[in-house]
């Protein structure tokens, strides 16, 4: 199979009241860390459940704890594995201040390591993210913290795909940048829509390197049937009102 970065691209709109659900996920973005996690526990919900055969729901703010619920322990978890690489990145970082406290009055030698820095830097962030999302990818579709710290699996997941989920992440990012731009220009409303979107891709693009991942024979995730419990119901038809009694 392929990578479809156009359906990446475009899912969020193929629902019913898709409008509606990129305001509601943007104003989850506006809510700090909450939110995130109530944006998170949505997509895997939609992108899980939609593999089990359920058909993608809009968002809808009355299931915003049961989102929160499903999104809290994975969430801890990438947060736990960031903190871990935290170390590395000051390493990652040293050039930057060694530069200065050794040569303070050489620019060029000032100027080198804080560009040396900034590259180790950057590798450094990549990787921690690449390492992250499957770390997470495996705690959310489990539902349990203590199920994405599996070394197999993680290493597994990255020989597979991780050079292609991270040159579609970088193509979004570069697409991201102008956009981020246009919406600042929005009175900053229109950053937060753009966020909103840019999460729902990068969700989508995570979910079709699972799918390749699984077609290059990775081990499936056993998924959490709370996951795919289907949460807002289905509006029913208003039954119909009684006629008149019949004329004698």
């Amino acid at each position: 199979m392929q990578i479809d970065f156009g359906a990446a691209l475009t899912d969020l709109f193929k629902t019913e009241k898709k409008w509606v659900t990129l305001i509601l996920l943007s104003v989850c973005v506006l809510i700090p860390f909450v939110g995130q996690i109530v944006v998170m526990g949505y997509l895997y919900r939609r992108y899980a459940g939609e593999r089990a055969g359920i058909p993608a729901a809009d968002f809808d703010f009355s299931d915003f704890g049961e989102h929160l619920q499903a999104g809290l322990w994975p969430f801890l978890s990438g947060l736990v594995a960031a903190l871990v690489a935290m170390p590395l990145l000051l390493v990652a970082m040293l050039p930057m201040f060694l530069g200065p406290l050794l040569a303070p009055e050489n620019e060029v030698v000032i100027l080198l390591g804080f560009g040396a820095g900034m590259i180790l830097y950057l590798v450094a962030l990549t990787l921690m993210i690449l390492f992250s999302q499957p770390i997470q990818l495996r705690a959310w579709l489990m539902m349990d913290f203590k199920a994405g710290f599996s070394k197999d699996f993680v290493f597994s997941f990255l020989r597979k795909v991780g050079l292609s989920l991270l040159l579609w992440q970088v193509l979004l990012s570069l697409i991201l940048m102008p956009l981020a731009s246009v919406g600042y220009l929005a009175f900053f409303v229109g950053v937060y829509v753009v966020m909103a979107w840019a999460q729902v891709v990068a969700m989508h693009l995570l979910f079709q390197h699972y799918d390749l991942y699984l077609a290059r024979g990775g081990e499936p995730i056993a998924v959490n049937p709370a996951l795919l419990r289907v949460l807002t119901k289905p509006t029913l038809p208003p039954l119909p009102q009684p006629g008149p009694p019949p004329v004698p």
